[in-house]
């Protein structure tokens, strides 16, 4: 059980430190989009990259795909770059996105995987993956639900567009994705 928690804190502290900018980035754009009243439907792309993550880290840590950090870090780029270009020319998440974010959320599991190798090791233990998934889940979560609640309060107080917001922050993900490539 001291394992299930160990890599719980782990995943959670990896994910809520500034070093995980894009991860944090990424989910503060997808929060731009929506609204506390479409809360059912920003849940379920939330589960659709969570699920989408859980596979990628899945892949990566049983060892069916192998990829190196290289292109591991040009994944983290692509997804951040799609979720910036989605947020500059489109002003809403479709269902058809869905499976985009999916692919995304693979995307995002291979790049956990960089840090749950490094935190936790190559060989494989139930309850430290169990727990590492039940981390990067919670953060996504709990990260994704301030932005909704900051991007809302924004809107709320400044009476500003909610397209504008996006703009200004897909414009920031996609000047982070950039100089993160060079």
């Amino acid at each position: 059980m001291d394992q299930l928690i160990y890599s719980f804190e782990i995943a959670l502290k990896h994910l809520c430190r500034v070093s995980a900018i894009h991860q944090i980035l990424f989910l503060i754009i997808i929060g731009a989009f929506f609204s506390f009243r479409e809360w059912k439907t920003y849940l379920i792309l939330i589960l659709a990259l969570c699920s989408g993550s859980l596979v990628g880290l899945s892949l990566s840590v049983f060892k069916a795909v192998s990829l190196t950090s290289t292109t591991i870090h040009l994944l983290a780029i692509i997804s951040l770059i799609i979720v910036s270009l989605n947020g500059i020319f489109s002003n809403r998440v479709s269902t058809l996105h869905y499976n985009i974010f999916v692919l995304i959320g693979i995307m995002q599991g291979f790049v956990l995987s960089l840090h749950h190798k490094a935190a936790l090791g190559s060989s494989l233990k139930f309850l430290s993956y169990l727990g590492y998934n039940l981390g990067s889940f919670s953060a996504f979560l709990l990260i994704s639900f301030l932005s909704l609640l900051i991007c809302s309060l924004i809107l709320t107080l400044f009476k500003t567009d909610r397209h504008k917001i996006s703009l200004v922050l897909a414009g920031l993900g996609l000047g982070v994705a950039l100089m993160m490539y060079f």
